[in-house]
């Protein structure tokens, strides 16, 4: 008995671990990898040991900055029913000094890193960027409406960077911008999850700044958004290509097209799902998991892979 009771305490210890850290946010760090396939240099495997290294640290960056915000927040959080549940500081599961105690284990595996292993300059300053936005949206941006937007969605636009500072790769401005609009469809559609699920009072007892959105705003800036990144996406394709002057005709080139479509389907699918079933806006994994957009994105990076590879 006292076995299982054991077993139970040290699962329920690492899960609520697991939670602190924000495991489940680590797949937004892929975005360290986008760099490395649209400058196609995907075959270069030296390239990977460094970008593996990077994925690592931007993870812990990000558990760095969600156990501070944590901390910060733990008076608040203990006021709200839902985030006393979940989040293991404001339910006492964690102690304040653990989380410390990570924190510093955290950050030194940053220090030890810069010491050892020869990272580049570049990475280095935006991973502290990473920390630096974050803590600033935390303490000062996230009480004031669209600025907090914009400045979430700035953390995706650093992971991306990372990757390409790592592999000495600028970035294209049409790329830049498209992974920016990406994070901005992401987020609107999260503030508008949380209005939907939540009601207009519980909301702003969750994040104050609610009480400046309203559902009907969102959704406008949602639209814009999508159209934005649309156009951006196949601009960018169009550019990249030469598709609107071509010199000879190459179906691989032109197979490209074919992914537009498909970009637009996700986008339409994604908007579906936010609007139908409002948790999904505030869990964005769990669009992930659904066939149509697992099948979508599938093809399109079949397309997007020949067009960039073979053309």
């Amino acid at each position: 008995m006292n076995e299982a009771f054991k077993k139970l305490t040290m699962t329920s210890k690492i899960k609520n671990i697991l939670y602190l850290l924000r495991v489940r946010q680590y797949y937004k760090n892929v975005l360290i990898f986008i760099g490395i396939f649209f400058s196609q240099r995907l075959f270069e495997i030296t390239l990977y040991d460094e970008l593996l290294i990077g994925f690592v640290l931007l993870c812990c960056a990000s558990s760095f900055n969600y156990i501070i915000n944590d901390i910060a927040d733990i008076k608040k959080d203990r006021k709200h029913l839902e985030k006393m549940k979940k989040k293991p500081l404001a339910s006492g599961e964690l102690s304040i000094m653990f989380a410390v105690g990570l924190i510093i284990i955290l950050g030194g595996i940053f220090i030890l890193s810069i010491i050892y292993l020869k990272l580049s300059l570049g990475f280095i300053a935006i991973i502290t960027l990473m920390v630096i936005t974050g803590q600033l949206y935390n303490h000062f941006f996230k009480r004031y409406a669209f600025i907090d937007i914009i400045i979430l969605s700035t953390g995706y636009l650093w992971r991306a960077l990372a990757g390409c500072a790592i592999i000495g790769e600028f970035v294209s401005a049409w790329l830049f911008l498209a992974i920016f609009e990406v994070a901005l469809f992401l987020s609107i559609a999260k503030r508008k999850g949380d209005l939907e699920f939540l009601g207009k009072e519980k909301a702003i007892e969750h994040k104050k700044v609610y009480d400046q959105y309203s559902a009907k705003l969102l959704e406008q800036f949602h639209l814009i958004t999508a159209g934005a990144l649309f156009m951006t996406y196949s601009l960018y394709l169009i550019i990249k290509f030469n598709l609107y002057e071509p010199v000879i005709f190459n179906p691989n080139e032109y197979l490209v097209i074919f992914s537009i479509p498909l970009a637009l389907y996700i986008i339409m699918r994604y908007m579906y799902l936010t609007s139908s079933k409002p948790e999904i806006a505030r869990n964005t994994e769990k669009a992930f998991l659904d066939k149509g957009i697992i099948i979508a994105a599938l093809l399109l990076m079949i397309l997007l892979f020949f067009s960039f590879y073979y053309s």
